[in-house]
């Protein structure tokens, strides 16, 4: 081989080897972590493809920083989200970051796994709706919407009822509803909204903080409109952390665990009160 073959050879090589990763190829290596992340009954094939088909669309999203698009997806599959699928999530790209949008139908979904789930709704109020409402001691809530010419917006409010027999809502107007959504009004992208659903959801959010939340409806909250990076450093830590508590657990197994009164007690007499936290709705 002569010398310059030679070097176009090992130059390619050298090439290849300090290629930066696309976030085509991090979604096929991400399949594993994938599948972990993902709740009882999904398939991390699918949202593989799906999040490959999202990327082919969108190239902004094909630009982003790999790190930044994983723990976007990751966290989109940990609460069992498919982005882009019936208005569960989105993947949203800003310069180079992939930030996850929770949408309606995804804090919808949530709330219906919950066991005390018995009715949700959210809607627009015009001006010539028929609509009333109060807060205190006798909450009320009514709303009829008008036939023909509706008027223009005067308010957005999510109801939701529970098995119990309790019930919650929130009403906001226009301005309180774009103040929460940092001065946005609509969706930030080209896509049309005729039915409001980003402000819709904006009063859910409000909602989901006054009901029994189980654990994924508090990693929606603390998820939404988060960008990607944040989100992978998070699981990165979280990763780093888990191996060495369980570690510590194989190697002193009889040691005993302090209790919330700073006396020391068994696991078991401790009832597993960590578990318990982390699953508590």
């Amino acid at each position: 081989m002569s010398s310059s073959a030679l070097d176009r050879v090992t130059t390619t090589t050298v090439d290849q080897q300090q290629a930066p990763p696309t976030v085509g190829g991090m979604i096929q290596q991400l399949r594993p972590e994938l599948q972990r992340a993902l709740p009882r009954g999904m398939d991390a094939d699918r949202l593989a493809r799906i999040a490959l088909t999202l990327v082919r669309k969108d190239q902004a999203l094909a630009r982003c920083k790999p790190d930044s698009f994983a723990g976007a997806l990751l966290t989109a599959a940990s609460l069992g989200l498919e982005p882009g699928v019936n208005g569960e999530a989105y993947l949203v790209a800003y310069k180079g970051e992939a930030t996850l949008i929770i949408g309606y139908q995804g804090y919808a979904k949530l709330f219906w796994q919950h066991p005390l789930a018995k009715h949700l709704d959210a809607q627009v109020v015009y001006s010539n709706d028929d609509f009333d409402y109060a807060y205190g001691l006798d909450p009320h809530l009514t709303h009829k919407p008008a036939k023909g010419d509706r008027g223009e917006i005067v308010a957005y409010y999510a109801v939701a009822t529970l098995t119990s027999g309790a019930s919650a809502f929130v009403v906001l107007t226009p301005d309180e509803a774009k103040a929460l959504r940092g001065g946005k009004t609509g969706t930030s992208g080209s896509i049309a909204d005729p039915m409001h659903w980003m402000e819709r959801k904006t009063a859910l959010r409000q909602l989901v903080k006054m009901l029994p939340r189980s654990t994924s409806l508090n990693q929606a909250l603390e998820a939404d409109e988060r960008q990607g990076s944040d989100l992978r450093a998070e699981q990165v830590a979280q990763a780093a952390i888990e191996p060495t508590a369980v570690q510590a657990t194989l190697i002193e197994p009889h040691k005993p665990a302090p209790s919330d009164d700073g006396e020391w007690c068994t696991v078991e007499g401790c009832g597993l009160a960590v578990s318990d936290e982390v699953h508590r709705p």
